[in-house]
């Protein structure tokens, strides 16, 4: 692998966002097993449009742009293969419910916002009746005359299901735990960020939202805690369970402007008592509450090919998975198309592709083929987009250019299930372009178990700090190929954890103010059998090329086993004492015989022949995850490497010649841009 080097000084920020698909070079779209990414969409012509309006519309009238309905839900009863509606702008409180898919690519129904029209589909009821709270007292001091007004609510408002009568733990309580995935004393524990214990109130809590002008109120576990701040309680103030580490609901809220104040859920769902901020009196406030699971999801499961377009959905109570329920949901549909959406403050989860739960029976369809275009994912309280993927898979899944910021408020994430993007038994993903900031107790994208050939590239992943599953892309139980490539990762807790997983590539990114760079951890209890593919998932033949680190605090690279390989990275701004390479051994069971070594890159060449055209050198950079400006600058020499794999584009989509400079970006740039890679 011959190299030269050339001194410079290099400033790089840019992403070129208005670039169209021309200007990426075919291998943007390549698969780890060398294939084209599978694109079945064709250009959209329609047979017949409707027409639907809040303001003017009538769902007796024959949904006419003159004679509109006006209920999303009137035009899902009667729209068929091949049509359309269009929808006006408007707030519509309602529950959609397709009756009918369509056939194939070229009869697709679609459900799409008029241009330049906002439309708002909410899950949320206006509730009016407050009064001074009664039948219930808080004892012991507190500060001044606390204002708790009550609401009585009616059971009509719910349509049999009441969020504010279920709590958030799961269905499937097997994901219900009370430590980290690697807790003190586990042999082979060597995860430091995985030792703290869980905050199981999060669990016992109410899946019912409240909102006051737009503002979440904070949920508290007792009637007292409306006289008090919200937290743990107080010494010898109630019986506490040692066991329930309480905390504070509103982490997330302080940091996006704070909740309007706080809800006491009576028992029985059926009553509220809230106290605003200031001690306000409710009257003269929107007051909003959740009432349903979901806003747009199909009774009947199965459908397919359905386009949902530059609508935004909002407010729903629904509960942790297992088993998965969005706010929207695709009710094990396939081929479906969501462009242009929002999806905000959902309870729990987002958007649901795929299976809901692990027992579902298999479809007739294959599963998955589904479209996430150009979406924004705000304020999720469990994961932004889910899908699980049954023993057959979740098949060919393109997830691009969308905004995911601001997900996993609810602090569940030792239950394994919380992420910006969290999918099972992923099989052909394309996740391109994507922008994955400001994410809190979650992981930003966890592909779990039985991944195979799927791709994430062009991505930035930025401030998704955490003690519990807190990495930027967490892959796990995975035999065949997989490939990381051409992602910015900065200030995070870790970038890439590579768990009971072989055959991953990790080549040519960026990792920049981050606590670890790549880890890995192998073994759970026991070795960890992969499906039916014959062996375990030992940590064998994962591939470290030809990215740059930066500013890293703990490990840049950490392997398991010796039966991995690294080259052609670059190292700037290591721990001082030296250590920022690292081989472990196994977690529970041993592979090979390697004892636990920290080492510096001259001994990481050494000891196992790794990394030969590694280098050192010392970078100056900065990356603003709001602003999505990265300056990253050279001083020293930076060398070309031969292309690695197939990755002759770079994070612009720029083609590059036979060889390119390690990290993301394959020439230099001499101005600041900012780097938003979505088009």
């Amino acid at each position: 692998m011959p190299l030269y080097s050339r001194t410079r000084s290099l400033l790089l920020l840019s992403a070129l966002c208005c670039l169209g698909v021309s200007a990426y070079a075919a291998s943007d779209t390549t698969l780890p097993n060398g294939s084209e990414f599978h694109f079945w969409e064709k250009p959209l012509t329609f047979s017949k449009t409707y027409y639907v309006s809040a303001s003017n519309g009538d769902d007796a009238n024959p949904g006419t742009q003159e004679r509109p309905f006006r209920t999303i839900s009137k035009a899902a009863q009667v729209l068929l293969p091949g049509e359309r509606v269009v929808i006006a702008e408007g707030l519509y409180r309602e529950s959609v419910d397709p009756a009918r898919g369509g056939t194939g690519p070229d009869k697709v129904i679609s459900y799409e916002a008029a241009p330049n029209a906002h439309v708002i589909v909410s899950g949320a009821a206006i509730v009016t009746a407050w009064e001074p709270s009664t039948g219930f007292t808080y004892r012991g001091p507190h500060k001044g005359d606390p204002q708790i007004f009550q609401t009585k609510l009616d059971g009509n408002l719910f349509g049999g299901y009441n969020p504010f009568g279920l709590l958030n733990v799961p269905q499937q309580k097997a994901y219900l735990v009370s430590v980290g995935n690697h807790p003190p004393g586990q042999p082979g524990y060597n995860m430091p960020w995985l030792r703290t214990s869980l905050n199981l109130a999060t669990y016992y809590r109410h899946r019912g939202l409240v909102f006051v002008d737009g503002k979440p109120l904070t949920q508290v576990d007792n009637f007292a805690d409306l006289a008090d701040p919200a937290g743990p309680p107080r010494p010898g103030s109630r019986a506490v369970n040692a066991t329930i580490v309480e905390e504070p609901q509103n982490n997330l809220y302080d940091e996006i402007g704070g909740a309007a104040g706080r809800v006491w859920i009576e028992n029985n769902g059926m009553a509220l008592h809230i106290r605003l901020n200031n001690d306000a009196n409710p009257e003269g406030h929107k007051i909003e509450i959740t009432t349903k699971e979901t806003v747009f999801s199909p009774s009947q499961r199965g459908l397919g090919y359905i386009r949902v377009k530059g609508i935004e959905f909002q407010y729903a109570g629904n509960g942790f998975p297992m088993p998965q329920r969005g706010l929207v949901s695709t009710n094990r549909g396939h081929h479906w198309i969501f462009e242009d959406n929002t999806f905000e403050w959902a309870n729990s989860i987002g958007l649901d592709i795929g299976d809901e739960v692990w027992d579902a029976t298999m479809p007739p369809e294959t599963l998955g083929f589904d479209v996430v275009r150009h979406n924004t994912f705000r304020y999720c309280g469990i994961e932004g987009l889910g899908g699980a993927g049954n023993p057959g898979g979740l098949h060919g899944v393109l997830v691009e250019d969308n905004l995911f910021e601001w997900i996993g408020w609810q602090d569940a994430a030792g239950m394994s299930e919380s992420a910006a993007m969290k999918l099972h038994n992923a099989v052909d993903l394309l996740f391109r372009r994507n922008v994955i900031r400001h994410i809190r107790h979650a992981n930003g994208v966890w592909l779990d178990t039985v991944n195979e050939n799927t791709r994430l590239t062009g991505n930035i992943f930025a401030d998704i700090p955490g003690e519990i599953n807190p990495h930027a892309i967490h892959i796990e139980a995975t035999a065949l190929p997989n490939e990381i490539d051409n992602n910015i990762f900065s200030g995070l807790t870790a970038g890439v954890l590579i768990r009971d997983t072989n055959n991953l590539i990790v080549a040519n990114n960026l990792f920049l103010d981050c606590r670890a760079g790549i880890s890995m951890t192998t073994g759970l209890a026991a070795p960890r059998l992969i499906g039916s593919y014959g062996h375990t998932a030992d940590g064998w033949n994962n591939q470290i090329y030809n990215n740059v680190f930066h500013s890293i605090g703990l490990e840049a690279i950490q392997f398991t086993t010796t039966t991995n390989h690294s080259d052609g990275n670059v190292f700037s701004k290591m721990p001082y004492f030296g250590g920022y390479l690292r081989v472990t051994g196994p977690t529970t069971y041993q592979v090979d015989d390697v004892p636990e070594q920290w080492l510096d890159l001259a001994m990481w060449q050494e000891e196992h022949d790794w990394d030969k055209h590694g280098k050192v050198v010392d970078i100056k950079a900065s990356f603003d995850p709001d602003t999505l400006e990265l300056t990253l600058t050279y001083p020293t020499d930076l060398v070309k490497l031969p292309v690695f794999d197939h990755l002759d584009t770079d994070f612009f989509g720029h083609t590059t010649g036979k060889e390119r400079f390690p990290g993301p970006f394959a020439e230099e740039i001499t101005e600041k841009r900012n780097v938003d890679p979505r088009r």
